[in-house]
Parts: structure tokens; sequence; C-alpha cells
């Protein structure tokens, strides 16, 4: 067993330490340790070797599974594809709708605000800031294929804003109704889409194994390249790819390595 491990760690660690050279030349300059007294700027709190490995094999796996799940869900022969193409909205938006997509454009562009203010345009990117872009544009066009797709995905993945109200990340926040607009918007990624549901305007297509892993890899190839090639490049810790949110975990994890070193 140890000549296999051997030569198999011969074979593969020229390829890693080609990849972690890449990375480090496309990668803006970034400090080996992390401020965690910020949330904007990325260190390499998580080696440029793992960068590399995660950039490669996550996205071809992400690619892979979403074009596999995209044709096990919704190709051509069946039920959801015939739900698809042949659903269309039968009442105007109420008042109450009106309202909550005016509410998400407020926010957002609230949001925009503030990020053009501190110079962060790049993190209008975070999936929930595309969360609430992504229901504004099927609100504002129901009927599309591409609305009736994207929101039935967004269905499967709103379990980051969740996340976001149970552990918000609030450093850095001084602007004026920054914090107040953070649990706004947050909110209302949530609320929006239980009208949706309930208003009979919007497809909700049948809970099933493969629209679930469907939604999944979407959201995961959203993550990686994507949003992992542009905080490499702008050092952004977009999406906590270099670091995790401050937590006692962390700390405490942190606290031990120093001690041991």
């Amino acid at each position: 067993m140890a000549p296999v491990i051997s030569l198999l760690r011969n074979v593969w660690d020229p390829v890693a330490n080609r990849l972690e050279r890449l990375i480090r030349k496309v990668a803006a300059e970034l400090p080996i340790d992390n401020d965690w007294s910020q949330s904007v700027k990325g260190s390499w709190y998580v080696h440029p070797r793992q960068h590399a490995i995660e950039i490669v094999f996550l996205s071809s796996a992400f690619a892979s599974a979403a074009s596999y799940f995209f044709m096990r869900a919704l190709g051509p022969d069946t039920l959801n594809f015939k739900l698809l193409t042949s659903f269309v909205p039968t009442a105007p938006a109420s008042w109450t709708e009106k309202l909550l997509l005016g509410s998400l454009i407020g926010s957002l562009s609230l949001t925009l605000t503030h990020k053009l203010i501190r110079g962060t345009g790049l993190f209008m990117l975070q999936p929930c800031h595309m969360g609430a872009l992504l229901l504004i544009s099927v609100m504002s066009a129901p009927e599309k294929l591409v609305s009736k797709i994207l929101f039935n995905i967004y269905l499967h993945t709103q379990w980051g804003g969740y996340a976001a109200l149970a552990f918000p990340d609030l450093r850095g926040h001084d602007l004026f109704l920054e914090t107040f607009n953070f649990f706004a918007e947050h909110a209302l990624i949530l609320i929006a889409p239980i009208y949706m549901i309930y208003s009979g305007r919007y497809l909700v297509l049948p809970a099933s194994p493969n629209m679930a892993l469907l939604s999944f890899f979407v959201y995961g190839f959203f993550h990686s390249p994507l949003l992992h090639v542009c905080a490499l490049r702008s050092g952004l810790n977009l999406n906590y790819l270099f670091a995790p949110p401050p937590s006692k975990f962390v700390f405490y994890q942190l606290c031990n390595m120093k001690i041991k070193n």
C-alpha cells in the first residue's frame, strides 16, 4: 500500500504545485494572517493550494452535476418541462405584491449605495444580494420561462437568508441605516417567496430530489468558480471564501494553534 501512496503522491504533488503557483499569480496580494476585526479583505487563512484544488475540482464537479440534474429535472420529456411551458399567471399583481417588489428594489438600492460608498461594489455578488435581484427579476416578468426556473431554484436555496439572520456579521456597519437595511433585506428575501407561492401567480414545481440537487449544484457553481475567481482577483472576502466569519469555535481553534506553536 505504501508504494502505491508514494507513487500517487509523486504524480499529484507536481500538479498541485503548478496549480498553487497559478493561484498565487492570479490572486491579489494577500496577507497570511487574517484581520478578524473586519469582513471585507481576504487573507491566506486558507492555503493557496487548497484554493487551487477547490476551484479546479469543485468547479468541475458542480458544472457536471448541474448539467446532469438539469436534464433529469427539467428535460423536454419531464413533467416539470410541461408545467413550465404551459403555466401562465392568471391574475395581475396585487398591491401587496407591488409593495413587496418596491421594498426589495428600495432595500437593494440602499445596499448598493452603501457598497459604493465603501468602494466594495463587488460585494453585490453576495448570494443574498443576488437572491434579492433574482426575486426582483422574477416578480417583474413572472411569465418568462427563465423566471419560472430561477424562482424554483431559489426556493431550494433560501437557507442562506436564514443563516444570515441567525448569525449576522455586522462588522464595520457604521453607515446610516446600514444595520437596519441588513435585516430588512434578508427578511424581505424570505417573506417575498412565501407570498409569491400562495399568490397563484408563480409556478411552484412538485418537490423532487432532482430539482433539489439541481438547485444545490447551480448554487455551488455560482460559488465556485464564479465567486471564487472574483474573490481571488479582487482580494475581497466574497461569501467568506478566504476566511469564515468570527465565532467562538474559530477563535478556540486559533488559540490552540498559537499554543501549539
